[in-house]
């Protein structure tokens, strides 16, 4: 199973603010890690990390983690580029968390749509993309109820 997702950011406070306000989530904890296995673990020398866990509304773990030391450029990548990545919230109202996450400094946010692939589980599921305060690729998902079965007229 999924433990959780961990995202690199310019600044630990404006994620926090912006992934709370959009997405409804609570800061569990704030700590500042370093030393030798932080090294190890991470291949950075040196590397000093404020760390903040927010849990997510539907269940899951948001890990935001800002490098005090070293720093580097901020990692930009278009969504065709092999590599690049999103991470997809599920919520339960996708146009009002859209405007919450334009309001919240969102730095570009696509109009919902709403999928049309029937037999599939995306059909009927309504979403966006945006970019977060740190240009990374994010999704709103709004899935729909399953459709019941058909009733067997024939009985």
């Amino acid at each position: 199973s999924l433990d959780h997702v961990g995202l690199t950011v310019q600044d630990l406070d404006r994620s926090i603010q912006f992934y709370c306000t959009v997405l409804n989530c609570v800061v569990q904890e704030r700590s500042v890690i370093a030393g030798a296995e932080l090294e190890t673990l991470t291949g950075v020398p040196a590397a000093v990390i404020h760390t903040a866990d927010l849990q997510l509304a539907h269940g899951g773990l948001l890990e935001l983690l800002q490098y005090l030391g070293p720093t580097g450029p901020v990692l930009v990548q278009r969504r065709s580029d092999a590599g690049h990545s999103h991470i997809a919230f599920r919520v339960d109202d996708v146009d009002a968390t859209r405007v919450r996450a334009l309001s919240a400094g969102a730095l570009d946010c696509s109009l919902p749509v709403t999928l049309n692939e029937p037999g599939s589980s995306w059909d009927r599921a309504r979403v966006c993309y945006a970019l977060d305060p740190d240009g990374r690729t994010i999704e709103f998902v709004e899935r729909s109820a399953p459709s019941p079965p058909p009733i067997d007229q024939s009985a």
